[in-house]
């Protein structure tokens, strides 16, 4: 007799636990295509701002001009290659658009027009001809606080250097700015 309802008891625990497994692999699959379908943040890229500090004697204004452009659009374009990003273009009025000019209130609403979730703000500071800075904020449009304030360091003032230090930026903002 116990025999029996062993085995009446194991006849009805298979199939159960079976459906569990298949509502549980139906739940993992609905979720996938749940996330699958999330659209990307789109984030507006403001230019940055540069500030020298160094003290150097030779005049490098168009140096770091073209290094600042390169920055920014490394930057931009290390971004657009994330699944969770999009990039979308400020249209500022007076061609700088960084967090100085026209600002940060302007470049909110600018991106807020565009689109965009958040803004990405920042501003380069060569302090010495080995060492360099980049601060950037990435802001919630619609909190109008910072998801992410970061403030990193890398040596060297040449083109590679500030490439490298655009790369890296783009990989901390997917990884840790970005919900």
């Amino acid at each position: 007799m116990v025999k029996a309802s062993f085995n009446v008891a194991r006849r009805w625990c298979i199939p159960g636990w079976w459906a569990a497994t298949a509502l549980a692999c139906a739940s993992a699959l609905a979720s996938v295509a749940v996330a699958d379908t999330i659209e990307p943040l789109t984030v507006a890229v403001a230019n940055f701002d540069f500030k020298d500090t160094s003290g150097e004697a030779g005049h490098q204004l168009r140096d770091h001009d073209a290094r600042l452009t390169a920055f920014v659009s490394t930057l931009r374009d290390s971004l657009s290659k994330r699944s969770k990003i999009n990039i979308t273009s400020l249209a500022c009025q007076n061609g700088r658009c960084t967090a100085r000019e026209p600002g940060i209130a302007e470049l909110s609403k600018e991106a807020k027009t565009a689109g965009a979730n958040y803004l990405l703000i920042g501003e380069i500071h060569k302090m010495s001809t080995l060492v360099g800075w980049a601060k950037y904020v990435l802001l919630d449009i619609h909190t109008n606080k910072p998801t992410c304030d970061r403030f990193i360091t890398y040596r060297g003032d040449t083109g590679e250097a500030w490439n490298r230090a655009a790369r890296f930026v783009a990989n901390d903002i997917e990884k840790n700015c970005i919900p």
